[in-house]
């Protein structure tokens, strides 16, 4: 037998596999400056936070919340137009994090991101058809059902129905939904949100004192907006903000019970969406094509009686989900994992920005498009396009001034230079 390899011989090994296997990608291969950017997010792929100040608690719950097609700026808390009194009341009490960001900005793919951890690189799944997550990859359901967890999901779409692979790990895996005449790329059969919360309130409720994992998805907000009364005659002018405000309303049977009730020190819940919604912003109605903030930021907020109340402002990832709640937990880390436990940031201790990849390829899957990936480092956009786009978020957060020919030197040093 060889020499057992020390840890740091672990992780310069990984890290030379992924950088192998990111800079043979053919599309990023042309392009000197991508590669840079990745071997920046190589230096801190592999590093985890854990910080002696928030307490953990290996005897909590979690309770994981999905809401599909959900704008960050949607939120009351966030500035929006929708009143969500019980989404706002959870980031009050909790920590909120005010510039959060998918990888993908289709469900499948994303949901595939927040339950494993994984980078799409990793798992495969980069769309919401003609791919399936594979069946040897961890999610936080495997992980959590093997420490004893009774697990059960509840999803509302068909998109992420179980023949597509996210199952794995649930005991249950709730995915009825009602069918539709015409089917259409924003059209899938999917059921109300206030019906499945209520189907996973009452699984919720029969276990009892037992230890749980639960991840309850609404896809109310989704394309075509058809809120209920009383919401469509209150948002009649903004529909999309009715649907947000009818699905924090659906919520309240959920959350109303964990808040106050005898749940209320034993239940860690994370609560963020997949993507957001165009919105006609950037030319893009809904949601799939581009990767602007419009549907790339989400928000992504944690509660549990062991966090006190704050706001980060540090950009964090959909990767860091799963990291985070295993450290939540008092669990070991897991060096396969890219994203980094965000607990020093939950004590309200501000922190650099680690880079974020992203990428929008159903056009380039499905209509022969330019496959569209990028990297934000914290300040710095840069879409990687056969015309590049560049955007300094800090000063033009609305993506409107594109530095990528009037001011590249700045930008690009800050993609070289790696924030951990």
């Amino acid at each position: 037998m060889g020499r057992k390899k020390t840890k740091a011989e672990e992780e310069t090994s990984a890290s030379t596999a992924t950088r192998r296997a990111i800079v043979s990608t053919p599309h990023l291969k042309r392009n000197s400056i991508v590669v840079v950017g990745f071997l920046a997010v190589l230096a801190m792929l592999f590093v985890n936070f854990r910080s002696p100040s928030v307490e953990r608690d290996s005897g909590l719950s979690v309770l994981l919340i999905t809401v599909d097609t959900l704008r960050a700026d949607a939120l009351g808390v966030y500035g929006g137009r929708a009143e969500t009194p019980w989404i706002d009341r959870l980031a009050r009490e909790g920590v909120r994090f005010e510039t959060a960001h998918a990888h993908n900005v289709v469900t499948l793919a994303s949901h595939a991101n927040i339950l494993s951890g994984q980078l799409p690189l990793s798992h495969g799944v980069r769309d919401n058809t003609g791919f399936r997550f594979p069946a040897d990859m961890k999610t936080l359901a495997t992980r959590l059902q093997s420490l004893g967890f009774r697990t059960g999901a509840f999803v509302s779409a068909f998109v992420l129905d179980s023949r597509f692979g996210l199952n794995r790990g649930f005991d249950v895996y709730d995915d009825r939904t009602t069918g539709i005449e015409v089917q259409s790329p924003f059209r899938v059969p999917d059921r109300q949100g206030a019906e499945t919360v209520e189907l996973a309130k009452t699984w919720i409720d029969a276990q009892g004192g037992s230890q749980f994992f639960a991840w309850v998805h609404l896809y109310d907000p989704h394309f075509p907006y058809v809120p209920k009364e009383p919401f469509a005659s209150r948002y009649a002018a903004d529909l999309y903000s009715g649907e947000v405000a009818a699905t924090d309303a659906a919520l309240g049977r959920l959350l109303g019970p964990i808040l106050d009730g005898p749940r209320k020190d034993k239940v860690l819940v994370v609560f963020t969406s997949d993507h957001g919604e165009g919105l006609g912003e950037h030319g893009e109605s809904t949601h799939g094509v581009f990767a602007y903030e419009s549907t790339l930021r989400v928000p992504l907020i944690f509660w549990s009686h062991t966090l006190p109340g704050a706001t980060v402002k540090t950009p964090v990832r959909h990767i860091d989900i799963v990291p985070s709640v295993l450290d939540a937990l008092g669990q070991e880390s897991d060096n396969q994992l890219p994203g980094r436990s965000l607990l020093s940031l939950l004590g309200g201790r501000q922190g650099d920005a680690a880079f974020s990849y992203f990428e929008s390829l159903s056009p380039s899957l499905n209509q022969g498009w330019a496959p569209l990936r990028g990297l934000f480092d914290g300040r710095f956009k840069y879409i990687d396009l056969p015309l590049p786009e560049v955007y300094d978020l800090a000063q033009d957060p609305k993506e409107m001034k594109n530095l990528a020919a009037t001011e590249p030197q700045e930008w690009l040093t800050s993609l070289r230079r790696p924030q951990i």
